[in-house]
């Protein structure tokens, strides 16, 4: 009776340590995304004043600033790659924290990844993205018959195709590099030693609430999942940032050439690309699970330790978590009531 209380207390000081660890990496992960959220907002308007003092911008009020449809994306993609791609390594830095985003990670399989299982998981992940936009699709039309708005997207696409590079870059590229930096490279990475599981599941939910807008949440908190398993399963964050480029860049090219159809054509070829991609996807699901690959095949995981009511306690006692996730809310919902379309 007395090695099982003495067991019992030694198993409650090893889980209030772990609870503590976790506190102190969630503040961690909470500083960067609340530091980022806030210079996201903040660092536009900056650039925008800086230009007006400068006379490259005679007046806030004209359309995209009188800069042009070309030069406001520019100034997006500069602001963008400030907010986004500063402040995780800044706060990593007076954290004391060596965290390089894009090196390996460790997994209980590590092997040479072959051409061939790269494109079949990214053909994977691509099919999961199409049943995430259905599924996104489905919760918008529900919610839009509750009452709520549809946020207004702006559209800065042209006729041209320098638009369309640049584009591509500004909605493609520059993200899947600095949010799978942020999302899976440091703050998946820092929440690993509580379980893949709830490493995968904090970094997607934070992932999707960092959007701010209803239209865009549910169906980026299920491509955080793709994202975050393929890291964990592959070992490489930069197989989640080759899956993330492809599915906005895809999504730019259906923009672009939906600017010469009609809105049932567009519509048609939209559900077309759509099917094709899902299906080649689902198809590569199952040669990789015919093939018995690591990637499909259940493995034990990285051990959680804790209980997961203790794991989200621990999460959201941090404050600056709690901080960062109240923005986060915040945010969305300004943008859901007044960010709308009728």
């Amino acid at each position: 009776m007395a090695g099982y209380s003495s067991n019992n207390w030694q198993q409650g000081g090893e889980h209030e340590q772990q609870s503590r660890s976790l506190r102190h990496d969630s503040n961690f992960v909470g500083f960067i995304t609340l530091s980022q959220t806030i210079l996201l907002q903040v660092i536009f308007i900056i650039l925008v004043y800086v230009l007006k003092l400068i006379g490259m911008i005679e007046s806030v009020n004209q359309n995209y600033y009188g800069l042009g449809n070309t030069g406001f994306l520019i100034l997006y993609g500069v602001a963008y790659t400030i907010g986004m791609g500063l402040p995780a390594p800044i706060v990593a830095l007076i954290a004391g924290r060596r965290i390089n985003p894009f090196s390996r990670i460790k997994i209980r399989e590590q092997r040479k990844l072959g051409f061939h299982f790269v494109i079949l998981a990214l053909l994977a992940g691509l099919s999961i993205c199409i049943l995430a936009n259905f599924a996104a699709s489905y919760i918008l039309y529900f919610l839009e018959n509750i009452g709520l708005k549809r946020p207004a997207m702006p559209d800065y696409m042209e006729k041209n195709y320098v638009s369309l590079i640049i584009n591509i870059v500004v909605f493609a590229l520059l993200p899947a590099i600095f949010e799978e930096m942020v999302y899976r490279g440091y703050i998946l990475r820092t929440l690993r030693p509580y379980g893949d599981f709830f490493a995968v599941l904090v970094s997607s939910i934070l992932f999707a609430l960092m959007h701010g807008n209803i239209l865009q949440i549910p169906f980026a908190f299920l491509v955080g999942l793709a994202c975050g398993y393929l890291a964990v399963k592959t070992g490489h964050i930069w197989i989640a940032v080759i899956l993330h480029f492809l599915n906005n860049f895809m999504s730019t090219l259906l923009s672009y050439a939906g600017l010469y159809l009609t809105t049932e054509q567009n519509q048609k070829m939209i559900l077309i690309v759509f099917s094709l991609i899902g299906m080649i996807g689902l198809v590569a699901i199952v040669i990789l699970y015919a093939m018995g690959d690591p990637i499909i095949r259940r493995q034990q995981s990285h051990p959680q330790q804790m209980a997961s009511s203790r794991l989200a306690g621990s999460l959201l006692l941090a404050p600056a978590m709690i901080a960062s996730l109240v923005i986060f809310l915040l945010l969305t919902v300004v943008n859901t009531l007044f960010g709308g379309t009728a």
